[in-house]
C-alpha cells in the first residue's frame, strides 16, 4: 500500500500542479449525474474547489493511519452522511471515476499502474466514508 500509497502523491502533485485541473474535475464530475449538479447548484465552486484539493490529500493519507487525515476523513463520513448533506452512496464512485479522469488528463507521467494505485487509494477512504452513511 506504501507504494500505491506514493504514486498517487506524486502523480496529484503532478496533476494539481497545471493550471485547470480542479475545474476540469468539476467540470466532469457535475455533467457525470444531473443529481450530482443540482446538488452544486447554489455552491461556491472556487471555494469547494480549496475544499476538494486538501481533502484529496486527506484521502491520499488515509490509508496510512495519519491522524490528521483520519480526523479530516471523519469529518467528511459525519459531513456527508444520510442526516447531513445526504450524498448517497452510489454518487462516490462517479466521484472516483470524475478524479481518475481528470488525473488522467494533467498527469503528464499517468499510467495503467498509477490508475491501478488511485483505484486502491481512494476506495480505502470512500469505504469509510460510505460505512457512515
Amino acid at each position: 500500500m506504501k507504494d500505491d500509497i506514493s504514486k498517487v502523491r506524486l502523480s496529484y502533485g503532478r496533476a494539481i500542479s497545471r493550471s485547470g485541473f480542479l475545474p476540469q474535475f468539476y467540470d466532469i464530475f457535475l455533467a457525470s449525474d444531473r443529481a450530482i449538479a443540482l446538488k452544486f447548484v447554489n455552491t461556491d465552486l472556487e471555494k469547494q474547489q480549496e475544499l476538494l484539493a486538501m481533502s484529496v490529500n486527506m484521502v491520499i493519507l488515509f490509508p496510512q493511519e495519519n491522524k490528521i487525515a483520519k480526523n479530516a476523513v471523519g469529518r467528511i463520513r459525519k459531513s456527508h452522511c444520510r442526516e447531513g448533506l445526504n450524498i448517497e452512496p452510489h454518487f462516490y464512485g462517479l466521484w472516483k471515476s470524475s478524479l481518475i479522469q481528470a488525473v488522467s488528463e494533467y498527469d503528464v507521467e499517468y499510467t495503467s499502474q498509477i490508475e491501478a494505485s488511485w483505484q486502491k487509494v481512494l476506495q480505502i477512504a470512500i469505504d469509510h466514508i460510505v460505512e457512515g452513511y
